[in-house]
């Protein structure tokens, strides 16, 4: 390939095996995949183009019907064929309602999709069927919405498909009457060329100031400037830091941006996108720490959010939290503070200052005693007793007090 272009399905879904019809990489899926009777759903098809050519991408749904012979479909839709044109490398979504007829069945059902795309000319490939090597750390199992994917680049393979199948249920009558969907079939573009042009310019300005960027980002003065950009974020979000807290959480960013700085395979995971955001906001980026601070929090935030996820399932040789409740996380925590929106003070605690407690002697500053710091945040912590008597928060405040124990316990200073 003369040029090749990142990856985005792995920005919106896990997609490590995906299907491939004629060159369009394709991953569909069905939301909710348990469907009330009378109840809706929305068929979602990402369509990534892996051509340099437009292309027609024309989707035939076969509905499941009732009983052994043909009879009534059991879901309504809207067109009996769906049509996307796709740009050279573009990546969309197709988004397609779906009802559950009256009276159907509760069990376990499948609509085909029958899948032909037409090419505009001769055309070359721009993503490759198959990856074979990628970005991996073992504190994070899922990538979806962390912008590392996309830069870094995942392992995956194309299988060759002109049919697709897609599972789902049809489940009892739900207790409350679903609103049917505002509109018809619809087509959101997710991702052009120009957005590669972006992040190509970001990687070689990060590749070109790559020594300054590591010099500037050293571990003290990141401490001390993260430190800082977290005390203030979370005033803005209603939080006011007792000092253990703003020290557990000074530490929990370094300590991220530090895992990815030291590995030179992985500094862009956290360097690109953030340098990308200064180009496209037009804001200057001559000093990597104001860049860090003021532009790349957001992004920084999400990968310290799902990195504490991952520190604590270690820990704990488990996993506490569900996939899907750990990617709205994600978005939630890092979004509030990147806005300045009100942020709930024991999401700041699961899992930031949580996992703050796994890594509090690797990141340290000069002239602190590790063993105050941790007494500090359990003092914090005790004083937040009002906001942990929440039912609701009973295993969160118990994962925080073990962890806060055993880094205690730990502790030699």
């Amino acid at each position: 390939m003369a040029v090749e272009y990142p990856d985005i399905i792995c920005e919106y879904i896990e997609a490590a095996q995906r299907y491939e019809s004629d060159g369009v990489q394709i991953m569909p899926s069905l939301e909710p995949a348990e469907i009330p009777t009378d109840g809706y759903a929305m068929l979602i098809l990402l369509l990534q183009s892996a051509v340099d050519v437009p292309t027609e991408v024309v989707v035939r749904p076969e509905l499941p019907t009732a009983g052994r012979l043909r009879g009534t479909p059991l879901l309504e839709i809207g067109s009996s064929e769906l049509r996307v044109r796709l740009e050279p490398a573009q990546v969309g979504a197709l988004y397609v309602p779906i009802k559950v007829v009256s009276g159907a069945r509760e069990g376990q059902y499948e609509v085909q999709l029958h899948v032909m795309v037409k090419t505009e000319g001769a055309a070359q490939r721009v993503r490759p069927p198959k990856k074979t090597t990628g970005f991996q750390d073992e504190l994070l199992d899922d990538l979806v919405g962390l912008e590392i994917g996309r830069v870094l680049g995942v392992r995956y393979v194309a299988v060759p498909a002109r049919k697709i199948s897609v599972p789902f249920a049809i489940a009892r009558r739900a207790e409350a009457i679903q609103e049917p969907p505002t509109s018809t079939s619809k087509f959101e573009v997710l991702w052009n060329i120009e957005d590669a042009s972006l992040q190509f310019k970001a990687q070689q300005e990060v590749a070109a100031r790559r020594s300054h960027i590591s010099d500037t980002l050293a571990p003290e003065p990141l401490y001390a400037a993260l430190f800082a950009e977290g005390h203030e974020r979370c005033t803005r979000a209603g939080i006011t830091l007792r000092v253990g807290e703003a020290i557990a959480l000074g530490k929990i960013l370094t300590y991220v941006a530090r895992r990815f700085l030291e590995n030179a395979a992985t500094a862009d995971g956290l360097l690109v996108p953030i340098w990308e955001s200064a180009l496209r906001l037009e804001m200057p980026s001559d000093d990597p720490m104001w860049v860090l601070r003021k532009v790349g929090f957001g992004h920084l935030a999400r990968l310290a959010v799902a990195i504490s996820f991952g520190l604590i399932a270690k820990m704990l040789n488990k996993q506490p939290w569900e996939l899907e409740e750990r990617r709205g996380l994600i978005q939630e925590i890092a979004g509030r503070l990147e806005r300045g929106e009100t942020l709930p003070v024991e999401l700041l605690y699961i899992p930031l200052l949580a996992a703050s407690t796994i890594i509090s002697r690797q990141i340290s500053f000069a002239g602190e005693n590790t063993r105050q710091s941790l007494e500090l945040l359990k003092v914090a912590k005790l004083a937040r007793t009002g906001v942990f008597a929440d039912p609701d928060l009973t295993q969160s405040s118990v994962i925080v007090d073990q962890l806060l124990e055993a880094a205690l316990a730990n502790s030699k200073d």
